[in-house]
């Protein structure tokens, strides 16, 4: 017995849509809320291995520049500059001393400023 779409569709409009009991949805909801929730999953990635890939990658970058720097043959003639340029007072002791010393205040604030990060 073969039955067209047609009929098959009159006969789906003619049945009744069943529906569970209103008792039966509440016992499932109630259910579902006594069920713990699951945990997100979080994989950790243990600290010692980010920093020896850290640590590796440094290294690596480290050895092609020093290997780079080495093997590199600088040979180029400046030109001739006739401007009299008198260097000599930023050398000055007295400005070499202010240069540390601002270079010393602004390491103790970036290092006030981690411990101060860390306590947070």
């Amino acid at each position: 017995m073969k039955i067209t779409d047609e009929e098959l569709a009159a006969l789906l409009e003619e049945m009744e849509m069943e529906e569970p009991s209103m008792s039966f949805t509440r016992n499932l909801m109630d259910q579902i809320d006594v069920e713990i929730a699951p945990v997100s999953l979080k994989t950790k990635v243990d600290r010692r291995v980010i920093i020896a890939l850290t640590t590796v990658f440094i290294l690596a970058m480290g050895f092609v520049c020093s290997y780079a720097l080495i093997n590199t043959n600088v040979s180029y003639a400046l030109p001739q500059l006739n401007f009299d340029l008198k260097i000599d007072f930023l050398l000055s002791s007295t400005l070499l001393k202010a240069f540390l010393f601002i270079d010393l205040i602004i390491g103790l604030l970036y290092f006030d400023s981690l411990l101060r990060r860390k306590k947070a």
